[in-house]
């Protein structure tokens, strides 16, 4: 069976809504369309990750895929790339989120878009994960955002930012745990609450960036992924906060398997 692109019924939903997205429209397919698929996946036990190429026929790319994410990245084996700087072209958005169990989504208001080399993707969604998925020379971040962009082809490109717990406070990922559901399956709907993803990134914005998959089931492969190498540094009971509502969602390092990964600075 062929699956179509995750992103596709995501921009036809969006597209279609244009700036007036409601919340009952958000609530349509995003990057995943299996969503939670009803707890049939999870991070743990029969349910997790060594499970999931078992659980369902299209998530058959969690077990047999060659170009899987998380992976460990390591500066001194990556392949120096010319300063191509990462566009960040955000706007504020409303604050759509939901408790899915299994993590945090967050939905965004069109009109936002990462440009790299020349190519558009228009920010759809951010996602959370504690601890962080990918390792950086040897470093787990204390928990990472997942800003992930998609463009009117298909494609995905996921901007990763470690976060590390310290003496700064980020104001907008406080706003965002202040309002986030404690129950699986909740959601809240701030039309008049504003958030904007510019300030969830950290000041030099150096990365990696390797082509994998998404790193929940369908596990899709064919995301570029850009990996930020400066975390972002977030109060300690903000870490404490998403731990409360999420749990452990981390999915294990995946095989690297030989694909090129480059590392670029910013001009």
């Amino acid at each position: 069976m062929t699956r179509s692109s995750p992103l596709t019924p995501l921009l036809a939903v969006v597209v279609a809504l244009g700036p007036g997205l409601s919340l009952a429209a958000w609530q349509s397919p995003l990057s995943d369309p299996a969503g939670d698929a009803g707890g049939l996946w999870g991070y743990g036990g029969k349910r997790g990750p060594a499970h999931w190429a078992s659980l369902a026929p299209e998530y058959s790319a969690c077990g047999n895929g060659h170009l899987q994410s998380p992976i460990a990245l390591d500066s001194a084996a990556a392949m120096f790339a010319a300063c191509e700087p990462l566009r960040f072209r955000y706007r504020s958005s409303s604050l759509y989120i939901k408790n899915e169990g299994v993590g945090l989504r967050l939905g965004y208001d069109r009109g936002s878009y990462l440009v790299i080399e020349g190519l558009s993707y228009e920010l759809v969604e951010m996602r959370f994960h504690v601890p962080g998925e990918h390792v950086i020379d040897g470093h787990v971040g204390d928990a990472e955002i997942q800003l992930i962009h998609g463009n009117n082809r298909g494609d995905l490109a996921i901007v990763a930012v470690p976060l590390k717990a310290g003496p700064r406070i980020n104001q907008t990922l406080r706003r965002i745990l202040e309002h986030a559901p404690d129950q699986p399956g909740e959601q809240f709907f701030g039309r008049n609450i504003g958030i904007n993803a510019l300030f969830m990134l950290p000041g030099r914005k150096d990365y990696f960036a390797y082509r994998g998959s998404l790193t929940r089931p369908p596990c899709t492969e064919g995301v570029r992924w850009f990996v930020l190498r400066e975390p972002l540094e977030v109060d300690p009971l903000e870490i404490r906060r998403l731990a409360e509502l999420i749990g452990a969602n981390a999915r294990p390092l995946q095989p690297v398997l030989g694909r090129p990964v480059s590392k670029a600075c910013v001009p």
